[in-house]
């Protein structure tokens, strides 16, 4: 087992440089619409790792809840755009792929369950199953801390923006409360879809790679605040992932 962690340990380390490198440029290069095919391509790749661990932990339970998910993202989604519920009064700016009705790119759906899924299976590694509250609080939480790395480079590469700009790096208040109501619904799918069946670590991969990667994209950014709470919340999962009651999996 030990030997096992040690050979995938090169892997990440690897795939770390390589969003590191991702994210500058990223950060530098200019983006516009013409880019939005490799957005949509990149978003679909971050979060393959993840859905592959709920469907095989799963089976059709868990194609279930991705579908679900997905379906869910695109609503709260369209529903903050066209009413600013309850995210605030928002657009998207056409660099994430073809808009859905006119409101929400298809993107979202793909984008968004990861972030649930990587705090949800942190939620249940230090939560009971039965303490069903404090399940759905933590992963709601959790959720809202990586939206406080992910958010000021998005807007700060005009991915999205809000109407009226907040004073965290563009980003208003409101949408961060929204994160804490829109966590705690879909932590409580998840919970309902799962059960109390183990969560397996490899359902967090795609959401820690988005994590690390939008950490990079802000540390390129020179936006210090977003870049070190990536940095040290990165920090805490990576070493919950490798780890099992101080004893490496």
């Amino acid at each position: 087992m030990q030997d096992r962690i040690t050979s995938k340990k090169p892997i990440a380390l690897i795939l770390m440089c390589a969003l590191f490198i991702a994210g500058f440029f990223t950060a530098t290069q200019p983006i516009d619409s013409k880019m939005a095919i490799v957005s949509s391509i990149m978003v679909i790749l971050f979060a393959l790792p993840s859905y592959y661990a709920v469907f095989k932990a799963r089976g059709n339970r868990g194609l279930w809840l991705l579908l679900t998910l997905g379906a869910y993202a695109l609503l709260i989604e369209s529903s903050a755009l066209a009413s600013g519920f309850p995210y605030g009064d928002f657009v998207y700016n056409g660099l994430l792929g073809t808009k859905l009705f006119g409101l929400t790119p298809w993107t979202v759906a793909f984008a968004y369950p990861p972030i649930l899924l990587l705090t949800y299976w942190f939620a249940r590694r230090r939560h009971h199953y039965s303490d069903r509250l404090k399940i759905l609080f933590s992963t709601a939480f959790d959720a809202m801390v990586i939206d406080l790395v992910l958010d000021p480079a998005a807007v700060k590469l005009r991915f999205w923006q809000w109407n009226t700009p907040g004073y965290y790096y563009g980003v208003p208040v409101v949408n961060f409360l929204g994160w804490l109501l829109t966590g705690f619904v879909g932590a409580l799918l998840i919970h309902k879809f799962w059960g109390k069946k183990k969560v397996p670590a490899e359902v967090a991969h795609s959401g820690l790679a988005i994590l690390w990667f939008w950490t990079c994209v802000n540390i390129w950014l020179l936006q210090l605040i977003p870049a070190f709470v990536g940095l040290g919340f990165f920090g805490i999962l990576a070493y919950h992932v490798g780890h099992k009651k101080g004893t490496i999996k």
